[in-house]
Protein backbone atom coordinates (compact mmCIF):
# COMPACT_ATOMS: atom_id res chain seq x y z
CA UNK A 1 0.00 0.00 0.00
CA UNK A 2 1.60 3.28 -0.55
CA UNK A 3 2.19 5.25 1.58
CA UNK A 4 -0.62 7.74 2.54
CA UNK A 5 -1.52 11.61 5.33
CA UNK A 6 -4.43 11.32 6.66
CA UNK A 7 -5.62 14.04 7.40
CA UNK A 8 -8.74 14.68 9.77
CA UNK A 9 -10.26 18.47 9.64
CA UNK A 10 -6.59 19.59 9.81
CA UNK A 11 -7.05 23.07 7.99
CA UNK A 12 -3.36 24.10 8.33
CA UNK A 13 -2.65 21.93 5.21
CA UNK A 14 -4.71 24.89 2.89
CA UNK A 15 -2.36 27.20 3.70
CA UNK A 16 1.05 24.80 3.23
CA UNK A 17 2.40 26.06 -0.10
CA UNK A 18 3.19 22.89 -2.35
CA UNK A 19 0.62 20.28 -1.06
CA UNK A 20 -2.63 19.48 -2.88
CA UNK A 21 -4.97 21.19 -0.23
CA UNK A 22 -3.33 24.47 -1.14
CA UNK A 23 -4.05 23.79 -4.53
CA UNK A 24 -7.85 23.37 -3.85
CA UNK A 25 -7.52 26.70 -1.57
CA UNK A 26 -5.81 28.68 -4.61
CA UNK A 27 -7.89 26.87 -7.34
CA UNK A 28 -11.21 27.14 -5.53
CA UNK A 29 -13.54 30.99 -6.19
CA UNK A 30 -13.06 33.41 -3.86
CA UNK A 31 -16.67 33.05 -2.49
CA UNK A 32 -17.42 29.13 -3.49
CA UNK A 33 -20.34 28.01 -2.52
CA UNK A 34 -20.55 25.68 0.72
CA UNK A 35 -23.16 24.23 3.03
CA UNK A 36 -23.37 21.10 5.91
CA UNK A 37 -25.37 20.14 3.03
CA UNK A 38 -25.07 19.05 -1.13
CA UNK A 39 -27.39 22.32 -1.66
CA UNK A 40 -24.75 24.48 -0.75
CA UNK A 41 -26.50 27.07 -0.53
CA UNK A 42 -24.29 29.19 1.16
CA UNK A 43 -21.27 31.79 0.00
CA UNK A 44 -18.03 32.48 2.22
CA UNK A 45 -14.90 33.40 1.14
CA UNK A 46 -12.95 30.12 0.22
CA UNK A 47 -10.49 30.32 3.54
CA UNK A 48 -13.71 29.69 5.85
CA UNK A 49 -15.24 27.77 2.82
CA UNK A 50 -12.81 24.92 3.77
CA UNK A 51 -14.46 24.72 7.39
CA UNK A 52 -17.56 23.29 5.55
CA UNK A 53 -18.35 19.35 4.71
CA UNK A 54 -19.53 20.65 1.00
CA UNK A 55 -18.18 23.12 -0.84
CA UNK A 56 -17.92 24.35 -4.74
CA UNK A 57 -14.38 23.19 -6.10
CA UNK A 58 -13.88 24.55 -9.73
CA UNK A 59 -14.27 28.48 -10.66
CA UNK A 60 -17.06 28.76 -12.80
CA UNK A 61 -16.12 28.78 -16.75
CA UNK A 62 -12.47 27.05 -15.42
CA UNK A 63 -11.47 23.51 -14.73
CA UNK A 64 -8.92 22.57 -12.26
CA UNK A 65 -9.94 19.64 -10.81
CA UNK A 66 -11.88 16.31 -12.48
CA UNK A 67 -13.40 14.53 -9.66
CA UNK A 68 -15.38 11.66 -9.86
CA UNK A 69 -17.96 10.31 -7.24
CA UNK A 70 -17.66 6.74 -6.52
CA UNK A 71 -21.20 5.63 -5.29
CA UNK A 72 -19.11 2.28 -4.14
CA UNK A 73 -16.88 1.27 -1.49
CA UNK A 74 -14.26 0.84 -3.89
CA UNK A 75 -12.23 3.97 -3.08
CA UNK A 76 -9.33 2.60 -4.46
CA UNK A 77 -11.19 1.23 -7.72
CA UNK A 78 -8.26 3.25 -9.40
CA UNK A 79 -5.71 0.60 -8.79
CA UNK A 80 -8.06 -2.13 -10.06
CA UNK A 81 -8.69 -0.10 -13.31
CA UNK A 82 -5.32 0.15 -14.10
CA UNK A 83 -5.76 4.27 -13.82
CA UNK A 84 -3.35 6.88 -12.50
CA UNK A 85 -3.31 7.67 -9.08
CA UNK A 86 -5.56 10.58 -8.16
CA UNK A 87 -4.03 13.61 -6.01
CA UNK A 88 -6.73 12.78 -3.15
CA UNK A 89 -9.41 10.40 -2.01
CA UNK A 90 -12.18 12.00 0.31
CA UNK A 91 -14.21 9.21 1.55
CA UNK A 92 -17.50 8.56 3.98
CA UNK A 93 -16.69 7.22 6.88
CA UNK A 94 -20.12 5.82 7.25
CA UNK A 95 -21.05 4.38 3.96
CA UNK A 96 -17.53 3.90 2.08
CA UNK A 97 -18.99 6.37 -0.80
CA UNK A 98 -15.74 8.60 -1.87
CA UNK A 99 -14.52 11.29 -4.31
CA UNK A 100 -11.52 10.83 -6.54
CA UNK A 101 -9.62 14.08 -7.07
CA UNK A 102 -7.49 14.87 -10.05
CA UNK A 103 -5.45 18.19 -10.50
CA UNK A 104 -5.17 19.16 -13.85
CA UNK A 105 -3.56 21.62 -15.96
CA UNK A 106 -6.98 23.78 -15.91
CA UNK A 107 -8.92 24.42 -18.86
CA UNK A 108 -11.41 27.00 -19.61
CA UNK A 109 -14.97 26.32 -20.20
CA UNK A 110 -16.83 29.48 -20.55
CA UNK A 111 -18.78 30.35 -23.83
CA UNK A 112 -15.79 32.46 -25.33
CA UNK A 113 -13.70 29.11 -24.86
CA UNK A 114 -12.58 27.11 -27.57
CA UNK A 115 -15.00 23.77 -27.93
CA UNK A 116 -12.16 21.56 -28.71
CA UNK A 117 -10.41 21.25 -26.00
CA UNK A 118 -13.59 21.48 -23.74
CA UNK A 119 -14.80 18.22 -26.01
CA UNK A 120 -11.58 16.67 -25.48
CA UNK A 121 -11.67 16.88 -20.97
CA UNK A 122 -15.13 15.67 -21.36
CA UNK A 123 -14.03 12.42 -23.11
CA UNK A 124 -11.37 11.97 -20.76
CA UNK A 125 -13.48 12.03 -17.87
CA UNK A 126 -16.54 10.03 -19.13
CA UNK A 127 -13.67 7.18 -20.26
CA UNK A 128 -12.29 7.39 -16.61
CA UNK A 129 -16.21 7.26 -15.14
CA UNK A 130 -16.36 4.19 -16.86
CA UNK A 131 -13.48 2.35 -15.58
CA UNK A 132 -14.18 3.98 -12.08
CA UNK A 133 -17.79 2.64 -12.21
CA UNK A 134 -18.48 6.29 -10.72
CA UNK A 135 -21.40 8.73 -11.77
CA UNK A 136 -21.21 9.84 -15.22
CA UNK A 137 -23.38 12.84 -14.65
CA UNK A 138 -21.78 14.08 -11.73
CA UNK A 139 -19.24 16.17 -13.92
CA UNK A 140 -16.47 17.14 -11.39
CA UNK A 141 -19.37 18.95 -9.40
CA UNK A 142 -19.65 21.93 -8.91
CA UNK A 143 -19.84 21.07 -5.27
CA UNK A 144 -17.97 18.19 -3.89
CA UNK A 145 -16.76 16.76 -0.22
CA UNK A 146 -14.32 19.37 1.34
CA UNK A 147 -11.20 17.93 1.28
CA UNK A 148 -9.83 17.65 5.50
CA UNK A 149 -13.21 17.82 6.60
CA UNK A 150 -13.54 16.07 9.98
CA UNK A 151 -16.44 14.32 8.66
CA UNK A 152 -14.34 12.81 5.81
CA UNK A 153 -11.15 10.10 5.55
CA UNK A 154 -9.23 12.19 3.44
CA UNK A 155 -5.95 11.28 1.70
CA UNK A 156 -3.97 13.25 0.04
CA UNK A 157 -0.92 10.88 -2.30
CA UNK A 158 0.56 13.53 -4.27
CA UNK A 159 0.69 17.09 -5.84
CA UNK A 160 1.62 16.24 -9.77
CA UNK A 161 -0.64 18.33 -11.98
CA UNK A 162 -1.66 15.94 -15.08
CA UNK A 163 -1.83 17.12 -18.83
CA UNK A 164 -5.05 15.89 -20.61
CA UNK A 165 -2.86 13.97 -22.73
CA UNK A 166 -1.46 11.95 -19.73
CA UNK A 167 -4.63 10.80 -18.59
CA UNK A 168 -5.97 10.26 -22.28
CA UNK A 169 -3.41 7.33 -22.62
CA UNK A 170 -4.74 5.27 -19.70
CA UNK A 171 -8.37 5.15 -21.77
CA UNK A 172 -9.80 4.82 -24.85
CA UNK A 173 -11.72 7.71 -26.01
CA UNK A 174 -15.31 7.55 -27.05
CA UNK A 175 -16.13 9.02 -30.68
CA UNK A 176 -17.76 12.51 -30.98
CA UNK A 177 -21.34 11.82 -30.38
CA UNK A 178 -23.51 12.59 -33.19
CA UNK A 179 -26.23 14.97 -32.01
CA UNK A 180 -28.32 15.16 -34.52
CA UNK A 181 -28.92 11.23 -35.00
CA UNK A 182 -32.26 10.77 -33.27
CA UNK A 183 -32.64 8.10 -30.54
CA UNK A 184 -35.71 5.88 -30.46
CA UNK A 185 -37.70 7.56 -27.06
CA UNK A 186 -38.26 4.18 -25.88
CA UNK A 187 -34.78 3.24 -26.17
CA UNK A 188 -34.47 5.94 -23.13
CA UNK A 189 -37.39 5.88 -21.24
CA UNK A 190 -35.58 4.82 -18.16
CA UNK A 191 -33.58 7.29 -18.00
CA UNK A 192 -33.69 10.87 -16.87
CA UNK A 193 -30.48 12.21 -17.96
CA UNK A 194 -30.92 11.00 -21.79
CA UNK A 195 -34.77 11.87 -21.72
CA UNK A 196 -34.05 15.83 -20.20
CA UNK A 197 -30.76 15.15 -23.35
CA UNK A 198 -33.16 14.59 -26.06
CA UNK A 199 -35.55 17.19 -25.32
CA UNK A 200 -33.25 20.17 -24.18
CA UNK A 201 -31.46 19.17 -27.78
CA UNK A 202 -34.53 19.13 -30.30
CA UNK A 203 -35.50 22.60 -28.51
CA UNK A 204 -31.81 23.81 -28.88
CA UNK A 205 -31.51 22.73 -32.79
CA UNK A 206 -35.20 24.54 -33.47
CA UNK A 207 -33.66 27.66 -32.20
CA UNK A 208 -29.84 27.84 -32.87
CA UNK A 209 -30.50 29.91 -36.25
CA UNK A 210 -32.81 31.92 -35.01
CA UNK A 211 -30.43 33.10 -32.21
CA UNK A 212 -27.72 33.32 -34.68
CA UNK A 213 -29.51 36.05 -36.54
CA UNK A 214 -31.04 38.12 -34.02
CA UNK A 215 -29.12 37.11 -30.54
CA UNK A 216 -25.91 35.32 -29.46
CA UNK A 217 -24.65 32.93 -27.27
CA UNK A 218 -25.20 34.28 -24.26
CA UNK A 219 -29.26 35.03 -25.49
CA UNK A 220 -29.19 31.64 -27.12
CA UNK A 221 -28.22 29.64 -23.24
CA UNK A 222 -30.52 30.89 -21.50
CA UNK A 223 -33.30 30.17 -23.62
CA UNK A 224 -31.92 26.67 -23.71
CA UNK A 225 -31.47 27.03 -19.97
CA UNK A 226 -35.30 27.89 -19.15
CA UNK A 227 -36.44 25.13 -21.19
CA UNK A 228 -34.56 22.82 -19.56
CA UNK A 229 -35.94 23.70 -16.30
CA UNK A 230 -39.09 23.45 -17.42
CA UNK A 231 -38.93 20.05 -18.89
CA UNK A 232 -37.50 19.23 -15.55
CA UNK A 233 -40.71 17.27 -14.18
CA UNK A 234 -39.79 13.81 -14.00
CA UNK A 235 -42.21 13.41 -10.94
CA UNK A 236 -45.19 13.40 -12.76
CA UNK A 237 -43.43 11.53 -15.74
CA UNK A 238 -43.44 8.83 -12.95
CA UNK A 239 -39.96 9.37 -11.63
CA UNK A 240 -39.03 9.39 -7.65
CA UNK A 241 -37.20 12.67 -8.17
CA UNK A 242 -36.42 15.29 -10.93
CA UNK A 243 -32.89 16.05 -11.58
CA UNK A 244 -30.60 18.06 -9.61
CA UNK A 245 -29.91 21.57 -10.52
CA UNK A 246 -26.30 20.77 -11.18
CA UNK A 247 -27.36 18.06 -13.99
CA UNK A 248 -29.53 20.58 -15.52
CA UNK A 249 -26.71 23.04 -16.25
CA UNK A 250 -24.45 20.59 -17.01
CA UNK A 251 -26.65 19.00 -19.81
CA UNK A 252 -27.60 22.70 -21.08
CA UNK A 253 -23.52 23.67 -21.20
CA UNK A 254 -23.10 20.81 -23.20
CA UNK A 255 -25.97 20.99 -25.95
CA UNK A 256 -25.63 25.13 -26.46
CA UNK A 257 -21.69 24.58 -26.47
CA UNK A 258 -22.05 21.98 -29.34
CA UNK A 259 -24.74 22.96 -31.31
CA UNK A 260 -23.68 26.64 -31.41
CA UNK A 261 -20.34 25.81 -32.57
CA UNK A 262 -21.47 23.08 -34.78
CA UNK A 263 -25.20 22.39 -35.59
CA UNK A 264 -25.80 23.57 -39.45
CA UNK A 265 -29.84 22.80 -39.45
CA UNK A 266 -29.04 20.24 -42.72
CA UNK A 267 -29.05 17.25 -40.77
CA UNK A 268 -25.09 16.82 -41.69
CA UNK A 269 -23.60 18.96 -38.93
CA UNK A 270 -19.85 18.46 -39.51
CA UNK A 271 -19.75 15.14 -40.93
CA UNK A 272 -18.70 16.53 -44.47
CA UNK A 273 -20.04 17.96 -47.35
CA UNK A 274 -18.60 15.51 -49.65
CA UNK A 275 -19.42 12.50 -47.79
CA UNK A 276 -16.36 10.50 -48.07
CA UNK A 277 -15.42 7.13 -47.08
CA UNK A 278 -14.45 6.71 -43.76
CA UNK A 279 -12.77 3.98 -44.39
CA UNK A 280 -10.41 6.39 -46.97
CA UNK A 281 -6.84 7.09 -45.64
CA UNK A 282 -6.78 10.57 -43.61
CA UNK A 283 -4.31 11.96 -46.37
CA UNK A 284 -6.39 11.13 -48.86
CA UNK A 285 -9.13 12.29 -47.82
CA UNK A 286 -7.42 15.22 -46.78
CA UNK A 287 -6.08 15.76 -50.41
CA UNK A 288 -9.50 15.52 -51.81
CA UNK A 289 -11.16 17.77 -49.49
CA UNK A 290 -8.29 20.26 -50.64
CA UNK A 291 -9.32 20.06 -53.90
CA UNK A 292 -12.66 20.52 -53.97
CA UNK A 293 -11.50 23.42 -51.83
CA UNK A 294 -9.81 24.62 -54.34
CA UNK A 295 -12.38 24.38 -56.86
CA UNK A 296 -15.10 26.07 -54.93
CA UNK A 297 -12.67 29.17 -54.50
CA UNK A 298 -11.48 28.77 -58.32
CA UNK A 299 -14.99 28.97 -58.88
CA UNK A 300 -16.07 32.05 -56.51
CA UNK A 301 -13.00 34.11 -57.86
CA UNK A 302 -14.36 33.50 -61.74
CA UNK A 303 -17.78 34.54 -60.44
CA UNK A 304 -16.83 37.61 -58.99
CA UNK A 305 -14.20 38.49 -61.71
CA UNK A 306 -17.06 38.31 -64.84
CA UNK A 307 -19.61 40.66 -62.34
CA UNK A 308 -16.55 43.24 -62.60
CA UNK A 309 -16.56 43.31 -66.34
CA UNK A 310 -20.14 43.75 -66.12
CA UNK A 311 -19.94 46.26 -63.84
CA UNK A 312 -17.28 48.00 -65.58
CA UNK A 313 -18.66 47.50 -69.36
CA UNK A 314 -21.98 49.47 -68.00
CA UNK A 315 -19.10 52.32 -67.09
CA UNK A 316 -17.81 52.38 -69.84
CA UNK A 317 -14.33 51.69 -68.54
CA UNK A 318 -12.02 50.13 -70.05
CA UNK A 319 -11.20 46.05 -69.14
CA UNK A 320 -8.02 46.88 -67.63
CA UNK A 321 -6.31 44.10 -65.06
CA UNK A 322 -5.68 46.96 -62.58
CA UNK A 323 -9.43 48.42 -62.92
CA UNK A 324 -10.98 44.84 -62.04
CA UNK A 325 -8.71 44.10 -59.26
CA UNK A 326 -9.52 47.67 -57.43
CA UNK A 327 -13.59 47.27 -58.13
CA UNK A 328 -13.26 43.75 -57.00
CA UNK A 329 -10.92 44.22 -54.38
CA UNK A 330 -8.20 41.78 -55.53
CA UNK A 331 -4.62 41.73 -56.13
CA UNK A 332 -3.73 42.16 -59.39
CA UNK A 333 -1.50 39.03 -59.39
CA UNK A 334 -4.97 37.45 -58.71
CA UNK A 335 -6.70 38.75 -61.55
CA UNK A 336 -3.67 38.24 -64.08
CA UNK A 337 -3.96 34.07 -62.95
CA UNK A 338 -7.46 34.54 -64.84
CA UNK A 339 -6.84 36.26 -67.70
CA UNK A 340 -8.64 34.16 -69.79
CA UNK A 341 -12.01 35.09 -68.42
CA UNK A 342 -11.18 38.60 -69.24
CA UNK A 343 -10.86 37.40 -72.76
CA UNK A 344 -13.92 35.71 -72.37
CA UNK A 345 -15.37 38.33 -72.26
CA UNK A 346 -13.89 40.74 -74.10
CA UNK A 347 -14.15 38.31 -77.24
CA UNK A 348 -17.88 38.59 -76.89
CA UNK A 349 -17.53 41.67 -77.66
CA UNK A 350 -15.76 41.33 -80.65
CA UNK A 351 -18.18 39.62 -82.36
CA UNK A 352 -18.75 41.23 -85.92
CA UNK A 353 -22.15 39.55 -87.66
CA UNK A 354 -21.85 40.37 -91.38
CA UNK A 355 -23.95 39.53 -94.16
CA UNK A 356 -22.57 38.05 -97.56
CA UNK A 357 -18.86 38.85 -96.85
CA UNK A 358 -15.84 38.42 -95.14
CA UNK A 359 -14.49 40.22 -92.10
CA UNK A 360 -10.62 40.91 -91.51
CA UNK A 361 -8.80 41.46 -88.42
CA UNK A 362 -8.75 45.55 -89.95
CA UNK A 363 -12.49 45.41 -89.37
CA UNK A 364 -11.94 45.40 -85.90
CA UNK A 365 -10.12 47.79 -84.68
CA UNK A 366 -8.01 47.11 -81.55
CA UNK A 367 -10.80 45.42 -80.63
CA UNK A 368 -9.75 44.70 -77.01
CA UNK A 369 -10.04 48.55 -76.07
CA UNK A 370 -12.94 49.97 -78.56
CA UNK A 371 -16.41 48.50 -78.44
CA UNK A 372 -18.77 50.05 -80.74
CA UNK A 373 -22.49 49.79 -78.90
CA UNK A 374 -25.78 50.40 -80.39
CA UNK A 375 -25.40 47.82 -83.53
CA UNK A 376 -28.51 46.11 -84.45
CA UNK A 377 -29.48 43.38 -87.01
CA UNK A 378 -32.34 42.45 -88.28
CA UNK A 379 -32.52 38.97 -88.37
CA UNK A 380 -35.92 38.39 -89.90
CA UNK A 381 -34.59 39.73 -93.35
CA UNK A 382 -31.55 38.04 -92.66
CA UNK A 383 -30.60 35.01 -94.93
CA UNK A 384 -29.39 32.06 -92.78
CA UNK A 385 -26.88 30.99 -95.83
CA UNK A 386 -25.66 34.37 -95.49
CA UNK A 387 -25.08 34.69 -92.16
CA UNK A 388 -21.77 34.75 -90.65
CA UNK A 389 -20.34 35.50 -87.36
CA UNK A 390 -17.20 36.07 -86.80
CA UNK A 391 -14.90 36.29 -83.03
CA UNK A 392 -11.48 37.68 -83.16
CA UNK A 393 -9.79 36.91 -80.21
CA UNK A 394 -6.56 39.58 -80.80
CA UNK A 395 -4.63 37.61 -77.72
CA UNK A 396 -4.65 41.38 -75.77
CA UNK A 397 -5.72 41.59 -72.20
CA UNK A 398 -6.61 44.90 -70.57
CA UNK A 399 -3.51 45.79 -68.17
Amino acid sequence: MLPIAAIHDNSERYFQPGTAFNRVLQEAPYFPRCSDDKTATRQRPREYAVRYPYMQINRRGFVSWLIFDLDHRRAWAWEDAGLPMPNMIVQNRNNGHSHLYYAIVPVCTTEAARAAPIAYMKAIYEAFACRLDADTSFHSGPVAKTPGHRWWQTSELHTRVYELGELAEYVELAPPRPYATSVPMEDIAHSRHELLFEFVRQYAYAIVNRERKQGNIATFARSVEAYAHNRNSFIKMGFSADLPQSSIRATVKSIVRWTWDHYTGCGRCHRGVMRLDKDLPLPARQKLAAERTHEVRKTATESKIRATCRRLQEQGAELTQSAIASLAKLSRQTVAGYKHIINEVLASLQVVVQLGGQATRDDVKYGAHQVTGGCAVDLKSASLTSFTVKIFDDGGGGG
